[in-house]
């Protein structure tokens, strides 16, 4: 059942403004914290957040584990809960401090809002998460129709993910002008273009085959020689439309607008990949394609670190904890290798020196 406090609205409602403009956090790390704090006033009957007690904190814990009739043992039970506990106790720990709330809220008790250390390992654990190999996108990429200007851009916006790595929410917004005038790489212009965290920085082409760089090329030249875009026009825009008889819409040719959500990339990649007899991948995947792929590739410390700064990663270890963990079926190849002396002392220990220098460019992830 709904409920309303209207004090406690008020102070949220600070909170949310502190995280957007004090804190600089995203809109959607505000909705999160939205969505959190809707689950703990649901659990508590709105009680005013001056009230906060242990065992609210213990009570709204175990109602989250239970996943609301899912089984406890479930592993999305657990990262659930952890992400919405993590929000409330965030806010609370804000609220402490504020003005009415230093004497009401105990700031040990919010310790509370914490999971056991092995339900917080398992929420976080992250698995093994599938990603397309390269040939598997080349293929995709290769067999896509290019007889109209859509199905150019279409096969050319794959070939610039695959290409440079750049996440949907940066493709989308990308201009003609953001192609590299050496015609080598992007751009990525945090004033223009939507990267994350704001970051602007330059992306050269990943070595993922001649033709498919050329594709890209090919479809950057057609734009500008024979449909005559400027250099602020978008570099993968929305399809023009018109209404022809009974109110039906057609796709004509290409328009000069972005589009606004990231949903026709995900169409567009979706149709590609049927297209091609080759089981769907997200968009977001390419970029751990490409870290796995800069795993067999870079033989020093510097490469590491040029292929990591590449997907706009500041620290190396991002890359290659987050993106680049090594699939389990190369893990037995690699331990199997080991184990009949496939590999030799020195060889071993060139690897072992390039890890322990990359981790030393890099301690903190990003």
């Amino acid at each position: 059942m709904s409920c309303v406090n209207a004090d406690n609205e008020r102070v949220k409602r600070r909170y949310f403004e502190y995280l957007r403009e004090a804190q600089g956090r995203s809109p959607k790390t505000v909705e999160l914290a939205r969505l959190a704090l809707v689950q703990y006033d649901r659990f508590t009957s709105c009680k005013a957040y001056q009230r906060f007690s242990i065992a609210d904190a213990m009570g709204f814990k175990r109602k989250l584990l239970d996943g609301e009739g899912k089984r406890r043992s479930e592993l999305s039970s657990r990262s659930a809960a952890h992400s919405t506990l993590s929000q409330v106790q965030k806010f609370f720990r804000w609220l402490a401090r504020e003005p009415g709330y230093k004497k009401a809220i105990n700031y040990g008790d919010l310790d509370y809002l914490s999971l056991a250390s092995r339900d917080r390992r398992i929420a976080l654990h992250r698995g093994e998460k599938p990603s397309p190999s390269l040939e598997q996108i080349q293929h995709v990429i290769r067999t896509m129709p290019s007889s109209t200007d859509i199905e150019l851009r279409d096969r050319a916006l794959i070939a610039c993910a695959l290409l440079t790595g750049a996440r949907v929410g940066a493709l989308i917004t990308l201009k003609l002008k953001h192609v590299r005038a050496d015609r080598l790489g992007i751009d990525q212009d945090a004033r223009e273009v939507a990267t994350k965290f704001g970051k602007t920085f330059p992306t050269f082409f990943f070595p993922v085959g001649d033709d498919i760089r050329q594709i890209f090329l090919d479809y950057v030249d057609h734009l500008r020689l024979a449909l005559r875009f400027a250099d602020d026009d978008p570099l993968f825009p929305k399809p023009h439309h018109v209404v022809r008889e009974g109110h039906m819409f057609e796709y004509v040719g290409l328009g000069r607008r972005h589009w606004s959500t990231p949903d026709p990339v995900r169409r567009i990649f979706h149709g590609a990949f049927a297209g091609a007899g080759v089981i769907y991948y997200t968009p977001h995947t390419i970029r751990r394609t490409l870290a796995r792929l800069g795993q067999q590739l870079c033989g020093t410390p510097e490469a590491l670190k040029a292929w990591s700064q590449n997907l706009g990663h500041e620290q190396v270890l991002t890359t290659f904890t987050s993106y680049g963990a090594v699939p389990h079926v190369r893990q037995a190849e690699l331990i199997g290798s080991i184990a009949t002396g496939a590999r030799d002392h020195a060889d071993m220990q060139r690897l072992l020196n390039l890890l322990e220098r990359a981790e030393i460019m890099g301690k903190r992830p990003n």
